[in-house]
């Protein structure tokens, strides 16, 4: 019998890649996410620290171009908080994104494994048979071949 081939393997070979890239794109996409949330959380502390020192330089009745310097630090550190929120949320976008491209990546390479496993276990039991009949045929020439004990 023929040793085992199966013709969709160098399909399976290129699905398997594109999970890898697919996967390596996620990483990448999870990293972005992870400094863009990191980016946001600290102008959001930012902001906050510049509403403190503003309040602060009122309480200690601090000149008035000084407490303009202060609102215009805390609209610059609220600028900052709300681009820093939109950049996360397009960094978790484009990470849903890729932990789609993952799925159904994986999804495509495990349809290819299944299929090839369905061939390995067909060829396995035609294996089986072909040996079994092969002994059947064998059993029975021996067995034609002893003389008669009459």
């Amino acid at each position: 019998m023929r040793p085992f081939h199966f013709r969709a393997a160098a399909a399976l070979v290129m699905r398997r890649k594109q999970e890898d890239v697919a996967r390596q794109r996620l990483a990448a996409a999870e990293t972005a996410r992870q400094c863009a949330r990191d980016h946001s959380d600290a102008a959001a502390r930012a902001a906050a620290a510049a509403r403190s020192a503003a309040v602060e330089a009122c309480r200690d009745g601090a000149e008035g171009w000084r407490l303009g310097w202060h609102q215009s630090w805390m609209v610059r550190t609220r600028i900052e908080a709300e681009a820093g929120r939109r950049a996360a949320a397009v960094s978790a976008e484009a990470a849903g994104r890729a932990t789609a491209a993952v799925q159904l990546a994986y999804r495509h390479r495990r349809a290819l494994e299944r299929l090839r496993e369905r061939a390995w276990q067909r060829y396995r039991l035609e294996a089986g048979r072909r040996e079994l009949r092969e002994m059947n045929e064998l059993a029975t020439l021996r067995h034609h071949a002893q003389p008669d004990e009459d």
